[in-house]
């Protein structure tokens, strides 16, 4: 029961970032963002407070992260525009969207800003927030 309730907390910046995509009406980014950090947190929290071993729990947490992360590497790095699948990769856009606005603003202290900087910095950024929050759980 605790695997299928951590489940449903991961995939839920996916679903905002679907449903915010395709209504083209997200939350205020800034807003977003605030709200999304302390959800984030908390659902690192609560995993960590549930799991007994803290290497399946950093993995369940980050499994769909992962899932993410290596469908954006593989079709924005490993792949050109050509052999792309659209839907596919919007999976990972979907996903990172809650966060990007704070990876923006911490791209913006870096000399080369593109696309690619500020995805991999959203992606760093979650990872971040969830295991502090995980961490906090732990203690």
């Amino acid at each position: 029961m605790k695997y299928i309730l951590g489940l449903i907390l991961i995939v839920f910046p996916g679903i905002y970032g679907y449903l915010a995509h395709q209504s083209m009406i997200p939350f205020y980014p800034l807003i977003a963002q605030i709200v999304f950090l302390v959800y984030w947190l908390w659902v690192g929290y609560i995993i960590g407070r549930f799991s007994k071993s803290s290497m399946k729990g950093l993995i369940l947490g980050n499994s769909v992260w992962l899932i993410s992360l290596v469908l954006f590497i593989w079709q924005f790095v490993l792949t050109d525009e050509v052999g792309r699948f659209g839907n596919v990769a919007a999976i990972p856009q979907y996903y990172i969207l809650p966060f990007v606005w704070l990876a923006s603003k911490l791209a913006g202290l870096l000399t080369m800003i593109d696309g690619s900087t500020i995805i991999i910095l959203t992606f760093i950024c979650m990872l971040v927030v969830f295991v502090s929050g995980f961490r906090l759980g732990k203690k």
